[in-house]
């Protein structure tokens, strides 16, 4: 990894750590478990993909994640969503539910704030602590986050696998793995994906959080964030990089990286937790020279701020609530970069996106 602290070499981490449990609000028993010592870093997959006993034993590069953690001062933790791995059966799955699953293995560990990473599917489940529990999450890390399902998810490839739900388990998984991944994992990580899908949960759960997948929409949550945000993406992913760019536009002063290889991944990771600096880690903004695609409510709104409307004048212009309004002006202030009406007024004449003259 890249100027990150190096592997130590321990043997004993070979072995599965002790699995604990923790009983959520609910009445249901997560399984868990920790190496190191120190302050709290959780790791949350992709459902329906999680069984870290059977990750832990498969995957050399995740127990080598956890030895730099436990290196460089965090107690690394893992856990097996309901219905997933060691933890205790589950028939329904929800938003809430996982989100009391994560909550109940923080409070066992008893743990003041944590670093939390979130993967894929995982995201809205980071993102929805993190709104309700700002004060428990001292940074987050988004990998190859999406707004909503129906957009991302929206492709030929999305619709091959979910043809293929219903057919055979075993074709489906391999079938799966190759379509969302490809070329951008090596054939043993993708052979480990498949595994994680087919035991991790039964072929009934793995469609019912499927579905739940299906429905996935954070775009209202996004913005809520009030954490240090780093979202991160990278070449040849089945999340194309423009709905991880869209994350980080809606989550405010969020910082964005496409990293071209999995080594400056890691890295960046591991910097943005532990709060170092680099310069190249600014707040994601359009360049100056290229103008930013804006929807074409967004245009509207845009002409009536140029105009010096209010957000009170913006809604009843074009039929819309001042709540409405000022959410679509602050997705064009994020959009931009701008922070007031003159610079996004600016902004919009340099682009030729309204007519009139520059502010002098």
């Amino acid at each position: 990894m890249d100027e990150i602290a190096p592997v130590v070499d321990n043997p004993a981490m070979d072995d599965v750590p002790p699995i604990k449990f923790a009983r959520t609000r609910d009445g249901i028993d997560i399984a868990y478990a920790t190496v190191g010592e120190g302050r709290g870093l959780i790791y949350m997959q992709g459902v329906p993909t999680r069984h870290f006993s059977l990750l832990w034993k498969l995957s050399e590069f995740d127990r080598q994640l956890a030895a730099i953690a436990a290196a460089t001062g965090w107690q690394w933790v893992m856990f097996d969503p309901r219905g997933h791995g060691s933890s205790g059966p589950a028939d329904q799955f929800t938003l809430d539910g996982f989100v009391a699953d994560l909550e109940a293995v923080v409070d066992a560990l008893e743990f003041d704030e944590i670093g939390l990473v979130g993967a894929t599917t995982a995201n809205p489940i980071a993102v929805e602590f993190a709104v309700r529990h700002p004060e428990r999450v001292s940074r987050l890390v988004l990998h190859y986050p999406f707004l909503r399902a129906a957009d991302a998810l929206d492709t030929p490839a999305m619709a091959a696998v979910r043809a293929l739900r219903h057919q055979d388990w075993s074709i489906f998984a391999d079938a799966a793995v190759h379509i969302m991944y490809g070329a951008s994992a090596g054939i043993e990580e993708n052979r480990i994906m498949a595994r994680l899908m087919l035991e991790a949960v039964t072929p009934e759960n793995a469609g019912r959080v499927h579905h739940w997948v299906d429905a996935i929409d954070i775009r209202d949550r996004a913005p809520c964030i009030r954490v240090p945000t780093l979202v991160l993406t990278e070449p040849g992913m089945f999340i194309g990089e423009e709905f991880s760019r869209e994350v980080a536009v809606a989550i405010p002063h969020a910082q964005f990286l496409n990293a071209q290889t999995r080594e400056v991944f890691a890295g960046e990771t591991w910097r943005f937790l532990a709060d170092a600096p680099r310069a190249a880690s600014a707040p994601y903004r359009i360049p100056d020279g290229a103008a930013v695609a804006l929807t074409p409510r967004e245009r509207e709104v845009l002409a009536r701020l140029v105009e010096g409307d209010s957000n009170r004048e913006i809604g009843l212009a074009l039929s819309l609530s001042e709540r409405t309004a000022a959410r679509h002006i602050a997705n064009i202030y994020a959009k931009t970069g701008a922070h007031g009406r003159v610079e996004v007024t600016g902004y919009a004449l340099r682009h030729g996106l309204v007519e009139g003259e520059l502010p002098r």
